[in-house]
C-alpha cells in the first residue's frame, strides 16, 4: 500500500514540475510564440507563479521554498519576496478541520479548554497553523497540524530515502553529497511532525537562556501538548516578516511604531546572532529554524522566539572546532580553517586534502578583500559555505552530520540578516563573539572539576610542607641560624630556586587572570593575588641577592 502511494506521490511531483517547467520554457521563448503559449493556456513564468509551484507541490517542497526566500544570492529578490508567502501565508484549512484534530488529540473541544479561541487562524504554514487563544488570563498560540500532512510528509520522505539507497547502491560519487544533508533533513521532517519533540526542545532552550536580557522562549502549555496540538505563551511582537513586508510596501507607520519601541536592525542581528552562536557553541542546541517568521521583534530589540521544530544538537567535539573554524573564516586564516574542517569531517578513501587546500587559496581572493584592505568578508557567508561545501565533494571531505546542522543554520542566518540589516558586518560579530567563546572554553578548562581536584590535592600538599617549612625557618631566625646556602657544584641557591618555582606560580596566576578577563583592580581577585606573589617573589630575590652581596663584602 505505502509503495503505491509512493508512486502516485511521485507521479503527482513528475506532472507538476513537468506542467512548471513548460512554464518557464516559454518565459525564455521570442515574442512571436508567446501567443501560442497563451492559445495553449500556459501561464508565464513570475515570481507568483514559483511560489504557486510550491504550495501545489506541497509536503517537503513548501521548505525548500522556505529556504530560497532567504537567498537573494541565489535567486533574484523578487522571487525571495514571492517565497516570503509560503512561511505564514500558506492556504489555511477549515476550522472544522482543525475542531476534529483538537477533539482527537486533546478530547475536548477547543471552546471548551479556552475561555476564547479565535476560529480565524493567525498564521497558515506547510505542516499547521495558529490560532489565538486565552487560557487563565494569558494569551497562548495554538498549534494545529494540518490533515493529512502526514501522509504527504512521509511520502516525500520515502521518495528522498529511495534517492539515498540508490545513489550508495550505485556508487554515484557525483551525487554522494546529497546523503548527509537528505538524511538530516529526513529526521528533521519525521521530529517536526510531533510537536512533542518541538515542546521538549522549547523547555530546553529556555532553561539555556535563563534570564537572559536578549532572548525571549515561551512558555509551553502542557496540557494541550500531544503529537499534532501545542499550545505556548503568545509573544506580543511584529515578526522579523511582518517588518521586511512593511520595508518593501513603504509601511511608515508601522516603521515608526517599531522605532519608538526600541528596535534598531543592527542591534537586533548582533542579538539572534549572539543568540545563535551562544546557544551552538555555549550549549550544543540551537534554533534551527531561523527564518523571519519565527523571529519576533519585541521590546528593545530583543528577540523573540517560535516554532522549535528544528532544533539541532551539537557535540562538544563538534563545538570546539566548530569555533576554531568560524574564528578562522572570520579572521581569514586558512590554515587554520583547514584543520578545523578536517576535524569534523570524513575523508573518504581517495580524500585530496592538499587540493583543498588549494581550492581555498583560489576561493579566498573572492571570500576576501585586497591584502591591503586585511581579512575582511566581502563575499556572504551564503555564498562562501555553499563554496566551502563544493569543495568538499570535489576532494572527497564530507562535513558531519551535526555540522551540516550547524552550516545550514549559519547560511539561513546569513540570509536573514542580509534581509533586515544589510549594513551589519556579520563576520566581525562572528569573530568577537568566537574569540570570546575561547577564552570562555580556556577558563572552563582551567576550572573543570577534574583541574581543580588535582589543585587541590597539589595545593594541600604544599600547604602542609610550606607550614613545617616555615615552622623551621622562625625557630632558624630565633637561633640567629638563618644563612643562605650555597651549592657550588651547581652554582645556585636553593633560595633563589625557590623563587624562580614561586615566579613560576605568580606568572600562571597571571595568565589565567588574563585568560579569565575580569577587570585588574585591588580586592578579592585573581590580579590581586597574582600581583601579590610577584611582590613577594621580588622582595624574596631582593633579601637573598642582598645577603650574598653583604657576605661578598
Amino acid at each position: 500500500m505505502r509503495f503505491f502511494q509512493t508512486l502516485r506521490r511521485l507521479a503527482y511531483v513528475s506532472r507538476v514540475l513537468a506542467a512548471y517547467w513548460v512554464s518557464f520554457l516559454t518565459s525564455s521563448l521570442p515574442p512571436r510564440f508567446t501567443k501560442i503559449a497563451r492559445f495553449f493556456r500556459v501561464e508565464p513564468w513570475s515570481p507568483a507563479r514559483l511560489c504557486s509551484m510550491f504550495e501545489e507541490l506541497g509536503g517537503t517542497f513548501l521548505k525548500f521554498g522556505q529556504v530560497l526566500a532567504l537567498q537573494p544570492d541565489v535567486i533574484p529578490m523578487e522571487y525571495c519576496n514571492a517565497l516570503f508567502n509560503l512561511m505564514d501565508r500558506v492556504a489555511p484549512f477549515s476550522y472544522e478541520a482543525a475542531e476534529r484534530t483538537f477533539m482527537e488529540e486533546v478530547g475536548s473541544r477547543p471552546e471548551d479548554v479556552f475561555e476564547k479561541f479565535d476560529r480565524r487562524p493567525l498564521a497558515t504554514a506547510s505542516i499547521g497553523q495558529v490560532h489565538l487563544a486565552v487560557y487563565r488570563g494569558r494569551k497562548y498560540a495554538v498549534k494545529i497540524q494540518r490533515p493529512g500532512v502526514e501522509t504527504e510528509f512521509h511520502n516525500d520522505i520515502r521518495l528522498m530515502t529511495t534517492a539515498i539507497r540508490l545513489v550508495e547502491m550505485l556508487h554515484i560519487r557525483s551525487l554522494h553529497w546529497i546523503v548527509e544533508p537528505l538524511s538530516e533533513f529526513v529526521r528533521w521532517t519525521r521530529e517536526e511532525l510531533d510537536y512533542r519533540c518541538e515542546a521538549r526542545y522549547m523547555k530546553q532552550l529556555a532553561r539555556n537562556a535563563g534570564d537572559s536580557r536578549r532572548e525571549r522562549i515561551p512558555e509551553c502549555l502542557d496540557r494541550i501538548t500531544t503529537r499534532r496540538t501545542m499550545a505556548s505563551e503568545f509573544l506580543e511582537g511584529v515578526t522579523v516578516l511582518d517588518y521586511l513586508r512593511a520595508l518593501e510596501t513603504n509601511d511608515n507607520w508601522e516603521l515608526h511604531r517599531l522605532k519608538a519601541g526600541g528596535f534598531d536592525p543592527n542591534l537586533f542581528a548582533g542579538n539572534v546572532v549572539q543568540n545563535f552562536l551562544g546557544d551552538a557553541f555555549g550549549h550544543g542546541m540551537f534554533h534551527a529554524d531561523l527564518h523571519p517568521a519565527n523571529l519576533i521583534i519585541l521590546a528593545g530589540s530583543v528577540v523573540g522566539y517560535i516554532d522549535f521544530g528544528i532544533t539541532a544538537v551539537l557535540s562538544s567535539y563538534s563545538r570546539r572546532h566548530l569555533v576554531a573554524l568560524t574564528l578562522a573564516y572570520a579572521r581569514g586564516d586558512l590554515d587554520g580553517m583547514c584543520t578545523a574542517f578536517f576535524k569534523v569531517s570524513d575523508l573518504s578513501h581517495n580524500a585530496d586534502p592538499a587540493g583543498f587546500r588549494r581550492g581555498l587559496d583560489g576561493l579566498s581572493a573572492n571570500w576576501y578583500g585586497t591584502p591591503g584592505e586585511g581579512p575582511r568578508l566581502r563575499k556572504s557567508i551564503t555564498l562562501m559555505m555553499m563554496d566551502l561545501l563544493t569543495l568538499s565533494r570535489q576532494t572527497g571531505i564530507w562535513p558531519e552530520r551535526d555540522v551540516i546542522k550547524y552550516i545550514r543554520s549559519a547560511i539561513a542566518l546569513d540570509g536573514l540578516i542580509k534581509r533586515f540589516a544589510p549594513e551589519f558586518d556579520v563576520g566581525l560579530q562572528l569573530e568577537q563573539i568566537c574569540d570570546e567563546q575561547i577564552r570562555a572554553s580556556v577558563r572552563k578548562s582551567v576550572l573543570s572539576a577534574r583541574t581543580l581536584v588535582d589543585l587541590s590535592s597539589e595545593s594541600l600538599a604544599f600547604a602542609n610542607e610550606g607550614i613545617f617549612r616555615a615552622g623551621r625557618m622562625l625557630q632558624l631566625l630565633s637561633e640567629g641560624e638563618f644563612s643562605v646556602r650555597v651549592d657550588e657544584a651547581a652554582g645556585t641557591t636553593n633560595s633563589s630556586t625557590a623563587v624562580v618555582r614561586l615566579s613560576a606560580v605568580a606568572l600562571l596566576v597571571s595568565v589565567i587572570a588574563v585568560v579569565w578577563g575580569g577587570d585588574e583592580r585591588l580586592g578579592l581577585n585573581l590580579f590581586t593575588a597574582a600581583a601579590g606573589i610577584v611582590a613577594a617573589s621580588i622582595l624574596t630575590l631582593i633579601y637573598i641577592e642582598g645577603g650574598r652581596a653583604a657576605r661578598g663584602m
